[in-house]
């Protein structure tokens, strides 16, 4: 899996970092719509492409609904859209060695993550898997890591702190020389059971390619976290399918790349 692309979210917004696995930087500390990809990798890039809608959502009714797709923001690789089906969801075993009160909040956790996958479930195909290494979406049961910027003027370093949650994804080139992506959630355990449905909601969202947020407080796809249970509206199931009809880079070969 030669190349990799990270993005973690923050409170100052959108930040990349474009790195070879084998550590050759290609571009790093680039914000959003300034990627600085080499003209070798882009070169080695598939172009542009559509792929058929999947069945589960060319089937659902048509709505005349709004969607917030206009807010949703695309990749170097195009949107981030899955084309693999089942998409295979990792969640973590529980641990035993702790104490009855972690392990009972750990229960908790995988409840409310396992409810919030079966309602995007109707959406796009998912199964919940035990092996790490062949799962498109990584569920990890912890805070995200501390984010540092340095500001480039004064040199002042600021830590980001007391997130519940992130979602990041990778690009890689797989065995039959296929662009595929991965995505990985962090989310902690210290939130009740209906915040913890309610972030793993939403995270599940953008790991399904709502790399974006609705203006509208009713949507799963909302920018905050307001308490109250919240669901998927016809809007987010809008702008999800909007997605899958955009040509994307992933699902196609890349046969030149070398690894």
């Amino acid at each position: 899996m030669p190349l990799v692309v990270f993005l973690r979210r923050h409170l100052l917004g959108w930040r990349f970092w474009f790195a070879w696995i084998w550590g050759l930087v290609i571009a790093f500390g680039i914000h959003w719509g300034s990627y600085g990809l080499s003209p070798e990798v882009i070169s080695q890039l598939p172009q542009l492409h559509y792929h058929p809608l999947p069945e589960t959502l060319a089937t659902l009714p048509v709505s005349t609904d709004q969607d917030y797709f206009s807010e949703v923001t695309t990749t170097p690789m195009g949107h981030l859209i899955w084309t693999n089906f089942p998409i295979k969801v990792y969640l973590p075993d529980l641990d035993t060695s702790v104490s009855p009160a972690a392990q009972t909040r750990q229960q908790q956790w995988q409840q409310a993550v396992t409810e919030a996958i079966a309602q995007w479930q109707p959406y796009l195909p998912l199964v919940i898997t035990s092996e790490l290494e062949t799962a498109d979406i990584v569920i990890r049961r912890q805070a995200p890591p501390v984010q540092k910027q340095v500001d480039p003027k004064t040199g002042a370093s600021r830590y980001f702190l007391g997130r519940n949650a992130e979602t990041r994804y990778e690009f890689y080139v797989d065995a039959d020389q296929i662009l595929r992506h991965r995505m990985t959630i962090f989310l902690n355990d210290h939130q009740g059971a209906i915040a913890t449905e309610n972030t793993a909601r939403h995270e599940l969202g953008h790991a399904l390619g709502i790399w974006g947020h609705s203006p509208n407080s009713e949507d799963a796809l909302f920018a905050s976290q307001l308490g109250a249970a919240s669901r998927i509206t016809t809007t987010d199931i809008n702008t999800l399918r909007k997605i899958y009809q955009q040509p994307t880079r992933l699902g196609w070969p890349m046969p030149g790349f070398k690894q």
